[in-house]
């Protein structure tokens, strides 16, 4: 499995979100509003999506209408590995 097919954890997750929106990681916790907390407008948001796309990270655009925190982001993108019968990440 190439890295950008390989599963990643929160704290991967996070710092590439961070990194998209560019704010301080210490901000992207998983109970942070992408529009509140972190500032994120929908272009921003979707931009950032299909960033991660790129990179192998899918959040199916469905359900992305629906995801209010970083938490939630990386749920459904878990769900979205389990679904596709990949492994969920091993955490450190």
């Amino acid at each position: 499995m190439s890295d950008a097919a390989r599963p990643i954890t929160f704290e991967e997750f996070r710092s590439l979100v961070a990194r998209e929106l560019q704010v301080d990681e210490a901000r992207v916790v998983a109970g942070a509003s992408f529009m509140e907390d972190l500032l994120a407008d929908s272009i921003r948001l979707v931009e950032m999506m299909l960033r991660l796309a790129d990179q192998g990270i899918t959040i199916p655009m469905e359900e992305a209408w629906n995801v209010i925190t970083v938490g939630d982001a990386y749920e459904v993108y878990s769900r979205h590995l389990s679904a596709a019968g990949t492994p969920p990440p091993a955490e450190p």
